[in-house]
């Protein structure tokens, strides 16, 4: 992978094919970018009409010029690039970056010379960036190159950053050089038509000056590729993504609950959690991020410490810290003692250690350097309002200063000061990341305590299960030849037994006799349910009656049932008979059959907390036994499994198998749409789980399956 890459990140030499004279052209500012950066290479401007361009001499094709070049960057109209790119290949050039935009993203015609334009890559065995992309930074001492059209010049750091937008390139690198954030890499991937972003993630993985990778995504491609990838590499390196499109229509099984549960950004938010990437909200935050992750330690802990200079923004500190999920430090006797006695009466040693408005920088940096070495303290956040007659830079440099001495991560806000005042300028030059506010500060922390969770944690194992697969395939494939897109439900049930799902005694039947008798050998009480294809729901039409204890009752209920269900348009011909299995509480997990993501389990609770709540968690398959638990206990209300007032706690860890075993079945048939096992009962630890009622959908025929 680093082999196919390197020309494109370290080439020898360069031609910019469409270098204009122009300043107001794209291919002006490509070549007065490497020239700017200082490219430590060779640079030749590619153009038919000029003669020289920035005092180089220009060649009117890349055949023309008699020297080896390695990389080009192209800038000619679209209608020109499959011309350039065939002389490229025939001069040798091993690197493209396609700044032109005609492609894929403006409708079919450009679709198709895109297709052209990677069949010749893909012939002359060369690496393409693009097209319709911005362009490709190396800041490495040893490359310096600046192969875009931003007029802002990066920074040197170790952050590598990965766009799919092109648009907002220019932004990107202005907001990172306003923040003092220096980058190791940027790539504009634009179409991807080639290079894609899994690729460069796995050839960051291998880069000495990358320590983090920053990610804007608009799509994945092929998310599913990008899974194993991601979880190997944030083991190493941290990956910060801000994902667009959350709010963009997602399609729905109007037929399974599952479904209906899952939103637009259910599969992205799955994806992060299982592979540990980390996700921002903005641009903003992605930076606020990404400058603590590049300049700080990671905290060994939640607990925050705050030293302030004002009571109120201490305050509003302390909240933002426990809004995070972040806990407030309590300082130890010696901490306290020892600030009592150095610092004003009126101040308090306690946290928020408030300092008030008269701190001078002395006071700051005894306040920090005490406050660090406290064994209780995971994390500080230092609060600055500069006052009028005080030295900023001198606070900023005893806060600096102290920071340096203990191994424990430091973020301040200097209030009331932009990203270029001298005290903010001071902090963040010795790598102290400082923001507007302490609400984005204390962000900052969590994200990279989460990361410090993420390495910690255990990833499990993934388990196959020994299963009747080949009944399984009988069930599957007979609904399949009968072109039926769901499974009857005796065929749901017995599918989910075929794979180590406890079930409900159930009998279907055909009359009231037969119910009678099926009643009797089950053993009252008994649940009676209407069965027909078209009702998918049957607490939707009142199709079911729960915990009949007597014939006389069955009876009745049977009648009742099928006066209402005809008067709604239903002949029922098939009746189901279940014991009604007492005690347990009521879960529900399922898969829905996403088509970007593939498979996509869900687990919560069953009743309000799914009905009106939306207290679920999906994951994507496959599931590691670690996957598993984490997803059960990853709901909102897993305290009830847990056992609250007295209950006792549910059998967790026989949830967490049961979404391994459907993790398993939906990889086995990739036939199966949607699952819906609703109610699913967990009883008490150690006694495990049972299906009650499933719903099992099929791919169309047409569609095919995945």
């Amino acid at each position: 992978m680093a082999n196919r890459l390197e020309s494109l990140f370290s080439p020898e030499s360069i031609a910019v094919v469409g270098a204009s004279r122009s300043e107001r052209k794209v291919g002006w500012e490509i070549l007065h970018s490497l020239l700017a950066y200082r490219f430590r290479g060779r640079v030749y401007p590619v153009n038919p009409r000029a003669g020289s361009i920035h005092s180089i001499r220009a060649y009117p094709s890349v055949l023309d010029i008699p020297d080896p070049v390695e990389l080009a960057v192209i800038v000619v109209p679209s209608a020109h690039v499959l011309q350039v790119v065939e002389e490229a290949g025939t001069k040798g050039i091993r690197a493209l970056i396609v700044i032109t935009s005609g492609f894929s993203e403006v409708g079919p015609k450009g679709r198709q010379l895109e297709e052209k334009l990677e069949g010749l890559v893909r012939k002359h065995g060369m690496v393409m960036v693009g097209p319709n992309c911005m362009g490709v930074i190396n800041t490495h001492s040893r490359v310096q190159m600046d192969a875009t059209f931003s007029p802002i010049l990066p920074l040197r750091g170790n952050i590598a950053f990965m766009t799919q937008s092109g648009a907002l390139g220019v932004a990107i690198l202005q907001q990172a050089r306003n923040r003092g954030v220096g980058l190791s890499k940027f790539v504009s991937l634009g179409n991807a038509a080639d290079v894609s972003l899994h690729e460069l993630i796995e050839y960051l993985e291998g880069d000495d000056q990358t320590d983090l990778i920053l990610l804007y995504i608009e799509s994945f491609g092929q998310p599913r590729e990008f899974m194993p990838i991601a979880r190997r590499v944030t083991k190493g390196k941290p990956i910060l993504a801000l994902k667009s499109g959350r709010t963009e229509a997602g399609r729905r099984a109007a037929a399974s609950h599952t479904g209906a549960l899952a939103g637009p950004d259910v599969g992205t938010q799955a994806l992060f959690e299982q592979t540990g990437v980390l996700r921002a909200n903005t641009i903003a935050e992605l930076f606020d991020i990404g400058a603590a992750f590049s300049m700080q330690p990671l905290p060994q802990g939640r607990r925050v410490a705050v030293v302030t200079n004002g009571g109120g923004p201490g305050i509003m500190a302390m909240d933002a810290i426990v809004g995070v999920g972040m806990e407030p430090a309590v300082l130890s006797d010696k901490t306290t003692a020892y600030l009592r006695a150095r610092i004003p009466e009126e101040a308090s040693p306690v946290n928020p250690v408030d300092l008030i408005a008269d701190a001078d920088a002395k006071r700051y940096g005894l306040a920090v350097g005490a406050v660090l070495k406290d064994p209780n303290v995971d994390a500080l956040l230092v609060i600055s309002v500069p006052p009028i007659v005080e030295d900023e830079v001198a606070v900023a440099r005893s806060i600096w200063r102290a920071a340096k001495k203990q191994s424990k991560p430091v973020v301040s806000t200097f209030l009331g000061r932009g990203e270029q005042s001298p005290g903010v300028t001071e902090l963040v030059d010795h790598s102290v990341p400082t923001y507007l506010f302490p609400e984005s500060a204390a962000r900052a922390l969590a994200a990279m305590r989460r990361y410090q969770e993420y390495l910690e944690r255990d990833e499990g194992t993934y388990r196959r299960f020994r299963v009747r697969r080949k009944r399984a395939r009988a069930i599957v494939e007979t609904a399949v030849q009968e072109r039926r897109t769901r499974l009857h439900e005796m065929e749901a049930l017995e599918l989910l037994r075929c794979y180590g799902f406890r079930i409900v005694r159930s009998r279907l039947v055909d009359n009231l006799p037969e119910a009678q008798a099926a009643a009797e050998e089950i053993g009252y009480p008994v649940a009676f349910k209407a069965v027909h294809p078209e009702i998918l729901h049957k607490t939707d039409y009142g199709a079911v009656v729960l915990d009949i204890r007597t014939r006389q009752e069955l009876d009745d209920h049977h009648r009742t049932l099928s006066l209402r269900l005809e008067k709604e348009g239903f002949e029922i011909k098939e009746w189901m008979v279940q014991e009604y299995a007492r005690g347990g509480k009521e879960t529900i997990m399922g898969m829905n059959l996403d088509e970007k993501f593939g498979p996509m389990l869900v687990f919560g609770l069953g009743g309000i907390y799914v009905e009106v709540l939306n207290d679920v968690v999906f994951r994507l398959t496959p599931l590691t036994d670690a996957d598993a638990l984490r997803m059960v206990r990853g709901i909102r209300s897993y305290p009830i499994l847990e056992g609250v007032r007295g209950e006792p706690p549910s059998d967790v860890a026989g949830l967490a198998e049961s979404l391994q075993r459907l993790s398993q079945l939906v990889q086995d048939f990739p036939e199966i749409e949607a699952v819906d096992i609703n109610p699913y009962l967990v009883f008490e630890k150690g006694k495990g789980c049972k299906v009650v009622d499933a719903r099992i959908l099929l791919t169309p025929l047409e569609r095919g399956a995945r």
